[in-house]
């Protein structure tokens, strides 16, 4: 059990491993993450959810990598960076619930990340 919570507590915050910005230009929400190394983020595990419209959002991605992972068998996954641009339309009041996911190739996984961006005339603020 020691070296259960020893290991526990050698895992970094997911908001270390994966450092989520978002930033408002014109009529688009641009959405980056910056992963640290021997990290990725899986992209069938990414989801924006417009909470007003309830309705997911589409996002295009960057080619990710292939990986065959012990979890989830062969996989498209991002390292280092991935960024993805949201069309948000003129409407400028909403709230957007990103959610994703990731692992360490040490063998650990984090299970989904959550966050709101709530969009108020042009400003942003991410809730954690």
């Amino acid at each position: 059990m020691d070296v259960l919570l020893f290991m526990e507590k050698d895992i970094p915050h997911p908001d270390e491993v994966y450092k989520f910005q978002a930033v408002i230009v014109k009529e688009k929400i641009f959405i980056r993450w910056d992963i640290e190394p021997d990290s990725y983020l899986y992209l069938d595990k990414f989801s924006f959810f417009d909470k007003k419209l309830n309705t997911y959002l589409k996002a295009s991605f960057a080619r990710g990598e292939i990986l065959e992972d012990e979890y989830f068998g062969k996989v498209e996954v991002f390292f280092d960076t991935v960024e993805v641009i949201l069309d948000i339309g003129k409407e400028f009041k909403k709230e957007i619930i990103v959610t994703y996911q990731g692992c360490n190739q040490k063998g650990y996984c984090y299970k989904p990340i959550e966050k709101k961006i709530i969009i108020e005339k042009s400003e942003i603020k991410i809730i954690i």
